[in-house]
C-alpha cells in the first residue's frame, strides 16, 4: 500500500531514495578485465572514426544531386574545415569564410573521386610504378599522378615554361561524368552561353583536359535549359487541307468574305485644321479573290458596323465572315447577336429580317490563318500608295483612290496568261463581279430584238461559264503545298513551350504548360490552349511556340 501524505515526513525512502548498499561498485584501484577495457576504449576510437566516414559517404555529397560545381565545392569545403577543427584547440581552429586553397582543396577531392571511379586500372598500374595499358584510352597522354593524387597529362608540353603549371599538364577527366558537365557548366556559364564550341573548349584546355571534349561540351549545350530558350525554333506542321469555302463553286462573288483593316492613311480637314486618320477596310472573296474596299472614319465598333453596311448593301449579304480577333471584330460580332436575337424575340413575320451573318476567328497571333486576305491587304496597300504617292488629300479624293484601287486589283489574271492569240484571256475578278475585266464599260447590246428572257439565260449562260473556268483553270493551282510540307510530331497535352511575342525580347518570353489542343480534320495539332505561370490561360497557333522537350 502507498503510504498516506502524512507519513512522508518520516519517509526514508522519500528523502533518501532507494538503498544503493546491495549493489557492487569496484574500486577505484582495481584492475578492470579485458574485455571491459576494449569496452570502455572502443567507444571514442570507433565513434571518431565512423563519423569521419559517415561524413564523407554522405548521399547529399553525390555530384547528380548537386547543379554547380562550386556548392559542391564549398559543402566539401566546410566539411573539411569542420573535421580539421574537430582535432585543434579552440585557440588554433580556423573562422571566417573559406579561402581559395580551402576551396581548391575540395575540388581536388571531388577530381580525385571522379578519376578513381573512370580510370581504376590506370591509376593502380601507376601507384605501382607500372605503365598503363596500349589499349588505353590515356595511353596517347601519357598520364602520370602529381603530388596530390591528381591524374594529370605528361604529354609534350611539360618543359613548356612560358606556359602555367595547369595549361602544361591538365587535369584528365573523362567524358561521361557528372563532374565533366559541372566544370563545362562552368565554363559555358563564364561565357555567358553565347562562346560555342570551340571557345569553351579553349576556355577548358587552361586548366583540363576532356577525353572527347567537343562531344561533351556539345551534350551539355543540347541540355543547357538558358540556350535552349535562347535557340528555340517554332513549331511548324504540314500545310492543312484548304477549307470547303475556298473550292466551292457559287453564282455570286463575296458568299464568303474575309475581312481586315489596314492604314492609317491621313487627310486634310480643310484650312487650319488638324490632319485625320482614315482606314481601309478590305473585303476578299476567299473563293474569286475579288476584293472590295471601303472607307472607314475610325476603328470603333460602330466605324466597322457602318462599313459592313455599305458592304452587304453593294455586294449582297454574306454566309460566312472571316476575321482575325480585332476588338472592333468582336464588338461587331456580339452586337450583331443581340440584335438579331431581339429580331428573333419579336417574331416579324419577314424572315429576312431574322438572316444572320456566321463569323469565324481566327486564332490569336496567327495572320497565316488568314493567308488569303492578309497578301490582298498587302496588295490594296501597295496600289493605294502607287496612286496617292505623297499628296495631300481629302476624305472624297481618298474614297475615289480606293475605288481605284479596287479596280486596279480585280482586274489582275487569276490564271495563265498565255501569248497565244487564240487562247481565252485568262480569268480575273472582275469576271465574277461584272463579267469582263474591267477597266472599260461594257459594250452596248447589238440585238434588234430584245427578249428579258432570253437575255437573263444568255446571262446566266456566262455565268455558268466563268464558273466552269474556274474550276477547270483555277482551282487545280491551289492544289500545291508552298511550304510546310513535312509532317512532325503534333504537340501534346502538358508539353512545355515557350510562347515567342513581338512585344518583348526573346530572352523574356514566357514559359507556359499546354492545357488543350485543337486537332483539325487531318488531326494533326496547329492551335492549343495554354497556361501561363500566373494562371492566365491564352489560346496560339504552334507557329508562335518554341518547344523545349
Amino acid at each position: 500500500m502507498h503510504d498516506a501524505p502524512c507519513q512522508l515526513a518520516d519517509s526514508q525512502f522519500w528523502w533518501c531514495g532507494p538503498d544503493m548498499s546491495g549493489l557492487h561498485t569496484p574500486s577505484p584501484g582495481k584492475a578492470l578485465s579485458a574485455t571491459a577495457a576494449a569496452e570502455l576504449k572502443k567507444p571514442a576510437v570507433e565513434i571518431a572514426h565512423f563519423s569521419y566516414l559517415a561524413i564523407a559517404a554522405l548521399p547529399a555529397l553525390d555530384p547528380e544531386r548537386y547543379s554547380s560545381l562550386l556548392k559542391l565545392a564549398r559543402v566539401i569545403a566546410w566539411i573539411n574545415r569542420f573535421s580539421s577543427n574537430a582535432r585543434r584547440l579552440n585557440t588554433e581552429r580556423v573562422s571566417g569564410p573559406l579561402s581559395v586553397d580551402e576551396i581548391r582543396s575540395a575540388e581536388y577531392v571531388i577530381i580525385r573521386q571522379c578519376q578513381q571511379s573512370a580510370f581504376p586500372e590506370e591509376i593502380s598500374a601507376l601507384q605501382r610504378g607500372k605503365p598503363i595499358s596500349p589499349k588505353s584510352v590515356l595511353s596517347s597522354l601519357q598520364p602520370q599522378l602529381d603530388e596530390d593524387g591528381i591524374l594529370r597529362c605528361g604529354g609534350r608540353l611539360r618543359y613548356a615554361e612560358h606556359i602555367s603549371d595547369d595549361a602544361r599538364c591538365p587535369i584528365i577527366l573523362p567524358r561521361s561524368s557528372r563532374v565533366t558537365t559541372l566544370i563545362v557548366k562552368r565554363a559555358h556559364v563564364r561565357l555567358f552561353h553565347v562562346g560555342g564550341t570551340n571557345q569553351t573548349l579553349a576556355a577548358l584546355s587552361q586548366r583540363f583536359w576532356i577525353v572527347s571534349a567537343r562531344e561533351a561540351i556539345r551534350e551539355y549545350e543540347q541540355q543547357c535549359q538558358a540556350c535552349r530558350r535562347q535557340k528555340a525554333k517554332t513549331l511548324q506542321q504540314v500545310m492543312a487541307p484548304l477549307p470547303s469555302h475556298r473550292t466551292k463553286p457559287s453564282l455570286s462573288a463575296f458568299a464568303t468574305t474575309a475581312v481586315d483593316f489596314c492604314g492609317p492613311f491621313f487627310t486634310k480637314q480643310g484650312r487650319g485644321r488638324a490632319q485625320c486618320k482614315r482606314y481601309m477596310a478590305v473585303f476578299t472573296c476567299t473563293a474569286t479573290r475579288a476584293v472590295h474596299l471601303e472607307l472607314v472614319n475610325d476603328l470603333t465598333t460602330d466605324g466597322f458596323l457602318n462599313c459592313l453596311s455599305r458592304f452587304v448593301s453593294r455586294r449582297g449579304t454574306p454566309t460566312d465572315i472571316i476575321s482575325d480577333n480585332g476588338t472592333n471584330f468582336v464588338g461587331a460580332v456580339n452586337e450583331l447577336q443581340q440584335l438579331v436575337g431581339k429580331v428573333n424575340q419579336q417574331r416579324v413575320a419577314n424572315k429576312l429580317s431574322a438572316i444572320g451573318v456566321t463569323w469565324h476567328f481566327n486564332p490569336p497571333a496567327a495572320p497565316h490563318f488568314g493567308g488569303i486576305h492578309e497578301s490582298m491587304v498587302k496588295s490594296a496597300k501597295r496600289a493605294a500608295y502607287a496612286i496617292l504617292t505623297r499628296a495631300d488629300i481629302t476624305d472624297v479624293e481618298l474614297a475615289t483612290c480606293f475605288a481605284s484601287a479596287e479596280s486596279m486589283l480585280n482586274s489582275r489574271p487569276l490564271t495563265y496568261q498565255s501569248a497565244h492569240p487564240s487562247d481565252d484571256i485568262p480569268l480575273t475578278p472582275n469576271h465574277f463581279l461584272i463579267g469582263q475585266v474591267g477597266g472599260q464599260f461594257a459594250p452596248a447590246c447589238s440585238e434588234s430584238s430584245f427578249s428579258p428572257r432570253r437575255r437573263w439565260r444568255a446571262v446566266q449562260h456566262l455565268i455558268g461559264q466563268v464558273w466552269t473556268r474556274w474550276m477547270r483553270e483555277w482551282v487545280p493551282l491551289l492544289n500545291p503545298a508552298k511550304k510546310w510540307r513535312q509532317e512532325l510530331p503534333d504537340l501534346k497535352v502538358n508539353d512545355v513551350v515557350v510562347v515567342a511575342s513581338n512585344d518583348t525580347p526573346r530572352g523574356q518570353w514566357p514559359l507556359a504548360r499546354v492545357m488543350e489542343v485543337y486537332p483539325g480534320k487531318d488531326n494533326h495539332v496547329r492551335v492549343v490552349k495554354l497556361r501561363l505561370a500566373t494562371g492566365k490561360s491564352l489560346v496560339r497557333p504552334i507557329a508562335k511556340l518554341c518547344p523545349l522537350c
